[in-house]
């Protein structure tokens, strides 16, 4: 199969080359994935690049001062009611829980 030649030329002069449609195309083929290259190492390093960034702010010490007070006060219970409620067992006796509820307000959980 005989290919037209695609004319490389400069201005009113003879041609500098001559390439086939095929040497087009595989040239185009070359840059097409040359180019995916590039795209895929600009991506990787602009990924890279906000991980750190992110990485930094994350660490960056901030300038507010610490909150000495929680914001909640008075919430919660202690290592008392900690435990006593470690006690519970689902499968108590009504007068059980009677005895557990009222140990428990007497503790003030």
């Amino acid at each position: 199969m005989v290919t037209s030649p695609v004319l490389m030329t400069g201005s009113g002069r003879r041609p500098d080359c001559v390439m086939t449609i095929e040497d087009v195309a595989e040239k185009a083929d070359v840059w097409s994935e040359a180019i995916k290259k590039i795209v895929k190492a600009i991506t990787a390093a602009a990924v890279a690049l906000g991980t750190a960034i992110a990485a930094l702010l994350t660490w960056w010490p901030s300038s507010a001062p610490p909150e000495s007070e929680p914001l909640l006060q008075n919430t919660g219970y202690g290592p008392q009611c900690s435990q006593l409620y470690n006690t519970i067992d689902h499968t108590w006796t009504e007068s059980q829980w009677t005895v557990w509820e009222s140990l428990k307000r007497d503790m003030d959980c």
